[in-house]
């Protein structure tokens, strides 16, 4: 950056190509949208992922912050029963 505030490449932006995308890949990457866009089921497959996260994580984490808590209620009666 100059004093100014440009940056000292900036005269030669103008000299700069605009790039245009390959026909084929541009078909193929249309193809593959179209195609996601006509099954359209995806949104029950992120609802049911969410379901089993919940029960293959969440649930066995909360039933181990209780077992934890349930433990260290334990030691602290036992120690003030002492």
């Amino acid at each position: 950056m100059t004093s100014d505030g440009t940056h000292p490449d900036a005269g030669s932006l103008h000299r700069l190509t605009a790039l245009a995308p390959e026909p084929r890949r541009a078909e193929r990457v249309r193809a593959r949208c179209r195609t996601q866009l006509e099954q359209g089921g995806r949104g029950e497959t992120s609802a049911r992922q969410v379901a089993e996260f919940a029960s293959r994580v969440l649930v066995p984490a909360t039933v181990g912050v209780f077992c934890v808590f349930y433990v260290a209620v334990l030691v602290a009666t036992t120690l003030r029963l002492l």
